[in-house]
């Protein structure tokens, strides 16, 4: 492929290539490296799998989480489950028991979970993909395609609060802020909890050939500090090619919905300024059930919470997540360790499309876009539009391991930059694998473009260890950095982790983790650059009570633009954490040491308080000092979230944030207000996740990228779901 063409043929490629293939889903397709087929994974590995019969269900299913349709009493359960921690492949302490169904629109999941103290169950993440791990709570995985590769995963508390994601290259990539349409509902009664669960089919994307999937199933106990599963010899809870299996579905001659249109409205009100109304659309097609088109005309992104500031003190650029709906759907496929792709690159824009799917054996998404990239940070001055894509081609091999083609490019002014490269995941046995990437970049250098790594690593459950050797170019950043995300070039890394986690479980001790990571780049003609180690060591107590002692020493040498001499830095710190599993947990941390030829003294710490059911306030705070300093490095950055539900649909939000400029010292500051912002959301969702109505009020700034802000300004939002 010519590099230079790369920005105006991704896209398409991956489009054509989908509409080509899409009706050849048994078309056999080997590599090299093995055969890429769920049916050659190790026999030993499917013979152990857990299985789970699921029910074809003609009546009615209600999701009010009581367990009393009668497809409940002659499905067939499911009731051995393994501790993944803290006593790794004993029989699960409580028992839990679940059932599976469908019918031509919905697969549904029924757990009981029983549990003699019903009153010690903890349920406090109200908010929609908050910390719901952290309560009591059950997940699903589904493995849709049965490739050991991808999975969705659904998980709610006895709240019925719901969060999902999406597991990418057998488990090694998560992507937690992926949403979709889905229904639960929980009930806490005398001898524990249940809940319901009921995913439509149009929501996922799988082969309808296939009777069985992958399948996971696990149960959160918090305040035994317990995860329970179905499968045993677990290396990883998102090790996909680990999973159970789901028999006994017929999906083939069922016809679902295979599109969804969510149209927009909204009116912008700033005070001083003239009302202002827009209107967008987004939607979603699927020709068949394994492949997905998305579109977006005019998408609004003004109501997203704003990024929580960060200190730097690298000298090298900080990286901010992304929340805007539209670059999170498949984001987990482009999640890789050199980042082809790094959407926050990418400011306003007036459309975007998308693909995302599998055809045969491949794995297949791309992304298209236009904005002006001043919008984002760059090119201030810029008023014109660039055109970015993204695609990548994924193919899984045997036993869960991928390789694929990845490429991401910005069209700009007639010019193009980016990069194009392999990436491999690759599993030898169940413990041992690698990850890789070779990369060739493109752009205005044309002098080191090329970079890539190596990274064996060795994984159980409670040990990990890896060497990574990493190689970056001295153009590679210069050409990536329009549409990807590369601190610094010109180095040769060699970077090694080793920790290990004791389960000890006596004596007031829960577990002792010790970890030391090592890592040294030299310039790619041989200069030492830098070396950094890190120790730490983290301490849990009494299943309340974590504590945290690390110890960081490095090196920087002279090197232009980012260290104008050779300095030696060191930091240690001391966090306590408190959780008491009824709503309440608070941290505080310390650092101290020098940091440039400056004395450094850090402290951060903050709460989360459950209010009330409904209602939860967290705060967080940080202070850092630096002597001698320059102006605006000693900063005091403070936040306040808080949610109110009266509903799992209808909430109120807060959020709150100012950096402040510390210009005295620390016993005695003199504070200057750099940033400030303030959010106040009321959302009804009347279509969960998608059609809901809005009103918002918002003063000051909300993107890391942004100088300054609005002033205070109302938006009313209504979106609809057809």
């Amino acid at each position: 492929m010519n590099l230079s063409k790369l920005g105006r043929t991704a896209f398409a490629f991956v489009l054509l290539f989908s509409i080509l293939l899409f009706g050849e889903e048994k078309r056999e397709i080997q590599l090299s490296l093995g055969e890429s087929s769920a049916d050659s994974s190790n026999p030993q590995v499917v013979e152990e799998r857990s299985t789970l019969s699921a029910t074809h269900n003609s009546e009615k299913i209600t999701i009010d989480g009581l367990l009393s349709e009668e497809v409940w009493l002659k499905a067939e359960k499911l009731d051995i489950f393994y501790q993944f921690e803290p006593h790794y492949n004993e029989p699960a302490s409580l028992p839990t028991i679940l059932r599976a169904a469908y019918d031509e629109k919905n697969l549904y999941f029924a757990f009981d979970c029983k549990d003699p103290e019903p009153a010690r169950i903890t349920a406090r993440a109200t908010k929609r993909d908050g910390d719901v791990l952290e309560d009591d709570a059950v997940a699903i995985a589904l493995d849709t395609f049965d490739d050991n590769n991808s999975a969705y995963m659904f998980a709610i508390n006895p709240l019925a609060t719901q969060q999902d994601g999406r597991f990418a290259d057998n488990g090694r990539t998560t992507d937690m802020n992926w949403d979709e349409t889905w229904y639960a509902a929980a009930h806490v009664y005398e001898g524990g909890w249940t809940c319901e669960i009921a995913i439509p089919l149009k929501s996922l994307k799988y082969n309808q050939n296939l009777t069985s999937w992958g399948f996971s199933a696990g149960r959160w106990i918090a305040r035994l500090k317990e995860k329970h599963f179905i499968s045993k010899d677990l290396v990883a809870t998102t090790r996909v090619s680990q999973f159970g299996t789901l028999t006994s579905l017929q999906l083939k001659n069922f016809s679902v919905k295979n599109y969804t249109i969510i149209p927009y409205m909204q009116g912008e009100f700033e005070q001083g300024e003239a009302p202002v109304s827009n209107t967008g659309v987004d939607v979603r097609y699927n020709p068949v059930s394994n492949l997905g088109l998305s579109f977006t005309i005019n998408p609004d992104f003004a109501t997203i919470e704003g990024d929580v500031e960060q200190v730097n003190l690298t000298r090298f650029e900080l990286s901010y997540p992304e929340k805007r709906p539209f670059f999170l759907e498949g984001a987990e496929n482009y999640s890789t360790r050199i980042r082809q792709f790094y959407s926050r690159r990418i400011g306003e824009i007036p459309w975007g499309a998308q693909v995302n799917g599998k055809v045969g054996k491949w794995n297949l998404n791309g992304l298209m876009t236009t904005s002006d990239p001043s919008t984002a940070g760059a090119e201030p001055e810029s008023g014109q539009e660039a055109l970015y894509s993204v695609f990548r081609v994924n193919s899984e091999l045997k036993g869960g391991s991928t390789i694929g083609l990845i490429g991401a490019n910005r069209t700009y002014k007639g010019n193009n930059s980016g990069s194009l490269g392999l990436s491999g995941t690759l599993f030898f046995t169940d413990v041992l694998g690698m990850t890789t990437q070779l990369i060739k970049s493109h752009g205005s250098s044309s002098e080191g473009t090329w970079t890539g790594f190596l990274r064996p690593a060795y994984d159980t459950q409670v040990s990990h260890f890896h060497l990574r050797y990493s190689s970056y170019g001295t153009g590679v950043k210069e050409n990536m950095n329009t549409v990807g995300f590369i601190r610094h070039d010109d180095r040769k890394e060699f970077d090694t982790n080793l920790r290990h986690t004791f389960w000890i479980n006596r004596l007031g001790f829960d577990s002792v983790q010790p970890s030391v990571n090592y890592n040294q780049y030299w310039s790619q003609s041989g200069y030492l650059r830098s070396w950094t180690l890190d120790t730490d060591v983290e301490i849990s107590l009494y299943k309340r009570v974590s504590l945290e002692l690390a110890y960081e020493t490095d090196f920087k040498a002279e090197y232009d633009p980012y260290f104008e001499k050779d300095f030696n830095n060191h930091e240690w710190g001391c966090d306590f954490g408190y959780d008491n599993n009824r709503g309440f947990s608070t941290s505080i941390e310390y650092k101290r040491g020098k940091i440039f030829d400056s004395d450094m003294e850090a402290i951060e710490g903050g709460l989360e308080v459950k209010l009330l059911e409904a209602w939860d306030l967290s705060y967080f705070a940080e202070k850092t000092w630096l002597s001698p300093t320059e102006p605006g490095e000693n900063s005091w950055i403070h936040y306040i979230r808080s949610s109110y539900y009266l509903n799992t649909d209808l909430y109120f939000k807060v959020f709150y944030q100012t950096r402040y400029e510390l210009n005295s010292f620390w016993r005695d500051p003199d504070f200057e207000l750099q940033r400030k912002t303030l959010q106040l959301l009321m959302v009804w969702r009347f279509l969960p996740p998608f059609g809901s109505l809005q009103l918002a009020y918002q003063e000051g700034t909300t993107r890391f990228t942004e100088d300054e802000g609005r002033g205070r300004t109302l938006f009313t939002k209504l979106s609809w779901v057809f």
